[in-house]
């Protein structure tokens, strides 16, 4: 008989296990500066990182020197005084004998050597700039297409040389919080495409602290407030409408305490883009917060819109964009352009924000570059670019002040993904992450969708990024990695004066709140026969919710039920299929009738038999589960 269900620990748990594992063998040692224990990938997830970890008989500060290829890659920390001393390194090659050095307060020194095998990840094609210029930093690039091809979340120095990396699904965009450590999405998922179940705060050595669990899962952007609480995009009713929701996380508590839905601030008919549909009909894509407006910034890929709205009352302030195909009434909301010379609408943008003087600066991917279909400019004559409109709200005019990317042309065309970000005043990086060809012409089709949609044909495919930075309108860096697509770029350094490895377990904040049941009297009839294959179905038991995954014709009535001594409790199963015209990322491949749900273990305790009623006939899967 089948077997049906497999359990599945949290990766936290995991880290746990094996942070548990190397802090027992190296206490059992006699671990000193010139014998000194050395775990690589202590926390499973990024194979260039290590701990080093001895003992001294004094207190004592330690500097740790990872020694680059040559003397301009060298990443050096000194990490405060201790007597037991459990050091993260950070920055390692990967095909490489990496040396590290560690010195002591009173000048002792060793060397550590740390050999790392090759990794199948891109490699960067080439990176333009000069050590003066990007000093010790990285640039983090996030894929598209985690744990499908040899593109992974990584990091790269100003040689191009790879000196970090995620080998667990990773995407979205990747911020450092104030406190040091990285903002990430979860590896697990919630709803496909691609709807994460939250957050995770984790360090460079991929340690993680926390899991944010949102009921409505998280997708494309998050960002961090002065009050530490975090504004996230996330959904409300799946069934109803995707990506048009936005909450903010209590970061103590994991809870949400402010909510805003869209679909009560703007139209969902008007102002339709090119990949509109119904279900994904604004399609959020960046969050944003001025402290100066007390105000809320959203990029809508379907409306070719980005929006504010009041953080208090969830009034809407202005829409920027082409303003045809939206009503007479919606009007009052679009700014009238009075720039002197070149300017361009933006389309199906992504990543704004609003600049420390009030400038808007996003990436303009410009698909299409029209309202109307019959308008619309070919992927080969088009480009992208990273634009700043400088906007009067009291006169509601807008000027274009800034560009780069159109003089490109279409090998800087990214109809999908990508950002910008902001150092300082004539200082920007421009991310086109998405530019894809396929029998050498560019395309408007998105390249985490082709990938899956020619499988037989990736000789023809090519997928590749292009991240920039300027300088007072100099080009200062510029890398290319082909291979994959790649959401977001964001500079960081790997070791701060904030950094510092924890010790003990991660935690789990927030939840996905108690399952609704399925509230009509059930009494289906007893198939009689093993679940058929046809429906593909799989269950699998984690730490804090049971997932069912299925295959199943649209429309067809799906109920899990649990059971237990005192009676069943049933869940439906959405079988709807929804248009999906904007994939942006593709965690997994998915045929069109895949179905994932899950059932939180909030509020279920006890031992349970788990039947499937399919469409009037009741499935015994032969599994219990307890609780």
């Amino acid at each position: 008989m089948r077997e049906y269900l497999e359990t599945q620990r949290h990766l936290i748990t995991l880290q746990h296990e094996s942070e548990e594992k190397f802090l027992s063998e190296f206490r059992a040692g006699n671990h000193t500066l010139e014998n000194p224990y050395v775990y690589k990938n202590p926390y499973l997830i990024n194979p260039l990182a290590a701990v080093i970890c001895f003992n001294t008989e004094e207190e004592t500060t330690v500097e740790v020197l990872v020694k680059g290829k040559a003397v301009e890659g060298d990443l050096k920390h000194a990490f405060s005084a201790a007597r037991e001393h459990v050091l993260p390194i950070y920055g390692l090659y990967d095909n490489y004998e990496n040396t590290v050095v560690l010195t002591l307060g009173n000048g002792k020194t060793a060397e550590v050597k740390i050999e790392v095998e090759e990794l199948n990840i891109n490699k960067a094609f080439y990176c333009h700039t000069t050590y003066d210029y990007f000093d010790k930093d990285i640039m983090i690039i996030s894929t598209t297409t985690p744990l499908i091809d040899s593109a992974r979340t990584c990091g790269f120095d100003y040689a191009g040389d790879l000196r970090w990396a995620m080998t667990e699904k990773a995407s979205w965009d990747i911020k450092k919080l104030a406190n040091g450590r990285l903002l990430v999405t979860s590896y697990r998922s919630m709803q496909k495409p691609y709807y994460t179940v939250g957050l995770m705060e984790m360090d460079f050595c991929g340690k993680i602290y926390v899991e944010y669990r949102l009921p409505g899962g998280y997708h494309h952007d998050a960002v961090e407030l002065e009050n530490g609480n975090l504004l996230a995009a996330s959904d409300n009713d799946f069934d109803e409408s995707v990506e048009d929701y936005v909450v903010e996380i209590d970061r103590e508590t994991g809870a949400i305490v402010k909510t805003w839905d869209l679909l009560k601030i703007l139209p969902r008919e008007q102002g339709k883009a090119g990949d509109w549909n119904h279900h994904d009909w604004f399609h959020n894509n960046s969050v944003w917060y001025d402290k100066a407006t007390n105000s809320i910034t959203m990029s809508g890929r379907h409306q070719d819109a980005v929006i504010n709205f009041d953080y208090d009352t969830g009034n809407l302030n202005w829409i920027l964009g082409d303003p045809e195909g939206w009503g007479e009434e919606w009007q009052k909301y679009f700014f009238k352009n009075v720039t002197k010379g070149d300017f361009d609408w933006q389309y199906e943008q992504h990543a704004a924000r609003i600049l420390p003087n009030g400038d808007v600066f996003l990436f303009d991917n410009g698909t299409y570059r029209s309202k109307t279909t019959e308008n619309r400019v070919p992927p080969n004559e088009n480009f992208s670019r990273g634009v700043i409109y400088r906007i009067d709200t009291n006169k509601m005019e807008i000027e274009q002040i800034w560009q780069y990317g159109k003089e490109r042309g279409a090998e800087f065309y990214s109809p999908y993904i990508c950002n910008v970000d902001y150092y300082s005043e004539g200082h920007y990086m421009v991310h086109s992450g998405g530019i894809s060809t396929f029998r050498g012409n560019h395309t408007d089709d998105l390249g985490a969708m082709k990938l899956n949609k020619h499988k037989d044909e990736h000789i023809h495919l090519s997928l590749e990024s292009i991240t920039v930075e300027l300088l007072n309108n100099e080009v200062k860096y510029e890398l290319n990695v082909k291979g994959g697509n790649y959401y977001r770029a964001r500079r960081v350094a790997l070791y701060d004066e904030s950094t510092n490895l924890e010790l003990g377990k991660g935690k789990l904040l927030g939840g996905f709140g108690v399952n609704q049941e399925f509230g009509l009297k059930v009494n289906f009839k007893d198939a009689g026969v093993e679940l058929p294959e046809i429906y593909a179905v799989s269950l699998v038991l984690e730490e804090d919710r049971l997932a069912l995954r299925g295959t199943f014709v649209e429309g067809s009535q799906v109920l899990l039920e649990l059971k237990d001594a005192d009676g069943s409790k049933f869940y439906s199963v959405p079988t709807e299929v929804h248009d999906i015209t904007a994939a942006c990322v593709s965690f997994e491949e998915q045929k069109e009738n895949d179905v994932q749900y899950y059932v939180s273990r909030d509020g279920l305790s006890g031992e349970f038999e788990i039947y499937l009623n399919i469409d009037n006939l009741r499935y015994d899967t032969k599994t219990s589960i307890k609780l």
